[in-house]
């Protein structure tokens, strides 16, 4: 492990942190695609064009059923470690199945 132990402590809880604030951001979407009337399937579009290291080609990947090549070239955009990209392709494929 890298640094010290207070350190992994702090960066662990920053990472907390965020994780927490992007569900209470995720739920706030939810709550105004409601009042905007946007329907389930067309914010799941919207998400799946809007997600981060998402590129056309990586779409491509997943909708060709070639998860392995997507998880590498979203690792290689984006510098995601391993369980980082392929829950990050999971859940893009999730989306827009």
């Amino acid at each position: 492990m890298f640094g010290t132990s207070k350190q992994n402590q702090l960066q662990a809880a920053h990472i907390r942190s965020l994780e927490a604030r992007v569900r209470t951001l995720d739920a706030l979407v939810v709550q105004l695609a409601e009042r905007a009337g946007v329907g389930d399937e067309e914010l799941a579009h919207l998400r799946g064009i809007s997600e981060a290291g998402v590129t056309p080609e990586i779409e491509a990947l997943v909708r060709q059923g070639k998860d392995i090549e997507a998880i590498k070239s979203y690792r290689q955009l984006t510098g995601a470690g391993l369980k980082q990209a392929k829950d990050a392709i999971d859940a893009y494929r999730a989306r827009s199945a």
